[in-house]
């Protein structure tokens, strides 16, 4: 199919694009058997949570997405070993077991996804540098002059003290910058072989390092601390800091893998953030999302919309699931 793009209604422009991987993942747990083959991915989990909150887009596969495909024959597809240090999806170690295939902003040149409304990013400090540039320069040949929504991820095998500087000067070209607590801790004390307490007010102060350094080319961003069954932080010069609540609290019967859980988090708060501006609404929206992640290996299961009822994941209305966190969350 022609990707070449000339120009693309704002009406009918992507929300929402994920420059991470998609892998086949090998999963091994101390307290079950190894799983094989599972698709995963930043990539994948991030357009999922996306997705999850967009039920009436106009598509022609059953996830209802755009997809750019681009073949390198000389490559095997991107494989991934995930192991879990305990039974309680803590500590993680991940390696690739084939060279990664890794999409680049260079790739989106000629097609519709160039205009997307938002991007969101796993990388390290310098390779964010390089693919953000690359976006905008060619966004501007193309005459788009809004500025999209960044999401920037760090890359876990970056998070460390030695490379404290480079993310801080990194967060400048960003919108929302969002590690998990573990990889924040990493980054201000270093990696120190000892598990992570979760501490509200330890990882407040550790954000707010992000914030002061400068968020954003305005100063104006957001730093978004993942904390897995603890919830999540917002923290800006703006808003100040909040916390919200996870959907699943610790020990929920119902997650069976963690994987991809702060990936499909964020894709639901980037379309989230998009449409309200409301970081409150956009970390439970993330919260739901995550929720439908972890209850199963891989991607959640969809029923289409019949005219008894509206589309559903893993059986249940995502808006559903939403209104009943908002609940608890107000009652907190």
């Amino acid at each position: 199919m022609d990707q070449r793009v000339i120009n693309v209604p704002s009406d009918n422009r992507p929300v929402f694009v994920s420059l991470g991987m998609t892998i086949l993942d090998e999963i091994r747990f101390s307290h079950q058997e190894t799983v094989y083959d599972m698709p995963g991915g930043s990539g994948l989990f991030a357009v999922l949570g996306a997705r999850l909150f967009k039920p009436n887009s106009q598509a022609t596969d059953s996830w209802q997405l755009t997809l750019l495909v681009l073949h390198d024959a000389d490559k095997p597809c991107t494989r991934g070993l995930l192991e879990y240090l305990d039974d309680g999806f803590g500590g993680t170690t991940f390696s690739y077991t084939t060279s990664p295939l890794r999409p680049s902003t260079i790739q989106l040149g000629d097609s519709s996804l160039l205009y997307a409304k938002s991007f969101h990013f796993l990388a390290l400090p310098e390779d964010l540098e390089t693919q953000v540039s690359t976006l905008f320069r060619l966004r501007k040949e193309h005459g788009i002059t809004e500025r999209p929504l960044i999401v920037w991820e760090p890359a876990p095998m970056g998070c460390d003290f030695a490379n404290l500087t480079k993310h801080l000067e990194a967060c400048a070209l960003v919108d929302v910058f969002s590690p998990n607590h573990i990889e924040l801790d990493r980054l201000v004390k270093g990696k120190r072989g000892v598990e992570v307490e979760f501490s509200p007010s330890t990882i407040e102060a550790q954000a707010r390092l992000f914030i002061d350094a400068g968020i954003g080319p305005s100063q104006e961003g957001l730093a978004v601390i993942r904390s897995g069954h603890n919830g999540a932080l917002t923290l800006s010069n703006n808003s100040g800091a909040q916390w919200l609540p996870a959907y699943y609290g610790k020990g929920a019967d119902k997650v069976v893998d963690a994987t991809g859980a702060g990936n499909a988090f964020l894709g639901a708060f980037s379309v989230a953030f998009l449409e309200t501006s409301d970081p409150k609404e956009a970390c439970l929206r993330g919260a739901v999302a995550a929720s439908y992640a972890i209850e199963q290996f891989g991607p959640p299961k969809l029923t289409a919309s019949t005219s008894a009822s509206g589309e559903l994941w893993n059986g249940s209305d995502v808006l559903v699931r939403l209104q009943d966190l908002k609940t608890r969350a107000s009652g907190a």
